[in-house]
Formats: structure tokens, C-alpha cells, sequence
């Protein structure tokens, strides 16, 4: 479902509105706490596409901002040919498209969520951390507003509060069968933390379709911890019977998260994974 360039015009104005704080009758129904904006992406066909997304001015680990990890994964979902370089050809040639089930983890402004839904999955969970009702509130409106200028049905999409590592079989209670899992799991700039590596594992390990199922990792490295820290991830990862498949980086001009004009900082990484005993290790 498209949309007019009138309206496209409106979103942008309506960004930019709230990106410098000016107040709109428009968006009364947000939270003053909650900001709209408006992400659009070339794409393989001859209209790029947009996304609504919502930023809550109190969400946890830095959610508060859009990284470039997240711009970076929802750009390579979001067609064929750039899928190809975030999958690698022989990866595209044996998954199916789209997937029927994903979970993203961390989300923030869940860009790859909106692309999935966009593209067609049929069950989209978008978690992160509760620490407030914002975070919750602001992905609420990003998929319903998507949802609406898309005329897909909202019930395609669950947000869910998780803490990496705790009650994961929550995360899949009611949306498949236990032997199932999601097709493909999203994380991104969720590993900049070596504390949490373990954790955010275990969520992956228990709710990844193993015969079938992926796991996109993308992330940037940060000052205050050394990148052996950072890549100790993959290290890691073996342990709970992951593979890395693929890989790629992109280099962006800044670090939109914090507007870091640093070029190492700006640089996205991202490596693909499934479990050793999935289809794309045989």
C-alpha cells in the first residue's frame, strides 16, 4: 500500500517538527516524552520505502537514539539485491523469503521489525528491557501507525518486555509450537557490553528455530570498550551451538547514536548466525 507524496511530505515535515522539539496539534495523541520521525531506504523497486518510528525520551541502554547498526540491518532486509550482501548469495539462494516468524531483541526504534513486517513475516515480536511504559508506548505506535499505511493487520506484530537471559520460553508462548522458533532473530548494537554476551545468548539459543532459524548481529565498536571485548562475543557464541555464517561491514559518515563524526565509530559490522545442526551447516 502506498502512500501520496502529499502525505510523504507531512511525515517528513512532521520529523523534522519533532526532531527540534516544536510541539504539532497533529501528534497530540503522543506522549510529550515520545518523538515521531520518518526513515525512508532505496530499495530494489522505484519508490523507496518510509518508515514511521517513535523514540522514547526514557527508554533503557541508549534506545533513546537510532544507531547505525539498526539503520544498517533494516536497509539490508529491506530487498533483494542488498539482502544478498548482509546473507551472502549462496545464504539467499536456500532461505526462504520472508520469514514466517522473527524476534528482535533490544529494539529501540526496531527499524528491522518494521521492515520484516513490511516485507511480509507473519509474526513480528519486538522486545526490550522493561524499564517503563515509553519504550512499550512508542513501539506501539510505530507498528500501529505502519500497520495502518501499510493495511496490514496490527495482530501481525507482538511487542514484549524481556531481560536477556530470564523466562525465554515467554518470549514464544502462544506464537508457535515448542518444537518451532523464530526464523530469524535480530540484534542490533546489543553486544557493545560484554557483560551481557552470555545473556543475550541464551535468549537466541532458546528461541531460534534450529533446523531453519538465523540470527543477524550488527554492531559498532565503542571507546569505552576495547574491541576484543566486543568481537569476545563470537568467541562466545560457540558454546551455545552457534555458527557464523556470513559477515560484512559498512562504513556511514557518522555514528548517528551520538552523532560521532569518528569514521571508526560510524563503521557497522555484521555477522549472520544459525545453530550447527540448521539447514545452512549441512
Amino acid at each position: 500500500m502506498s502512500i501520496s507524496e502529499s502525505t510523504e511530505d507531512e511525515l517528513y515535515r512532521a520529523s523534522m517538527r519533532s526532531m527540534f522539539g516544536v510541539s504539532d496539534d497533529e501528534d497530540s495523541d503522543d506522549d510529550e516524552n515520545i518523538s515521531q520521525y520518518l526513515w525512508t531506504c532505496n530499495t530494489d523497486m522505484s519508490r523507496p520505502i518510509s518508515i514511521i518510528y517513535h523514540l522514547a525520551f526514557l527508554a533503557p541502554g541508549h534506545g533513546n537514539s537510532l544507531w547505525n547498526a539498526c539503520i544498517c540491518i533494516a536497509e539490508h532486509l529491506s530487498s533483494a539485491s542488498n539482502r544478498s550482501k548482509l546473507f551472502g548469495q549462496d545464504l539467499c539462494e536456500k532461505m526462504p523469503w520472508p520469514p514466517n516468524r522473527s524476534l528482535e531483541f533490544g529494539a529501540g526504534a526496531a527499524l528491522p521489525s518494521m521492515v520484516l513486517l513490511k516485507e511480509g513475516t507473519e509474526r513480528v515480536i519486538i522486545t526490550d528491557r522493561k524499564v517503563n511504559d515509553q519504550t512499550f508506548e512508542a513501539l506501539e505506535l510505530s507498528v500501529k501507525k505502519n500497520c495502518q499505511r501499510w493495511g496490514i493487520n496490527i495482530e501481525s506484530a507482538v511487542i514484549k518486555p524481556h531481560t536477556w537471559g530470564e523466562d525465554v520460553n515467554k518470549l514464544i508462548e502462544g506464537d508457535w509450537g515448542e518444537e518451532e522458533g523464530a526464523d530469524m532473530l535480530v540484534s542490533s548494537d546489543c553486544i557493545y557490553n560484554p557483560q551481557y554476551h552470555e545473556a543475550l545468548l541464551q535468549s537466541a539459543a532458546g528461541t531460534i528455530c534450529k533446523r531453519r532459524g538465523l540470527f543477524i548481529v550488527g554492531y559498532s565498536y565503542h571507546t569505552n570498550v576495547s574491541t576484543e571485548h566486543v568481537e569476545a562475543f563470537f568467541s562466545v557464541c560457540g558454546a551455545y551451538k552457534f555458527r557464523v555464517l556470513s559477515e560484512f561491514k559498512k562504513e556511514y559518515k557518522e555514528q548517528m547514536g551520538i552523532g560521532s563524526k569518528d569514521p571508526e565509530r560510524a563503521v557497522v559490522y555484521c555477522k549472520v548466525l544459525a545453530h550447527r545442526d540448521s539447514i545452512y551447516c549441512e
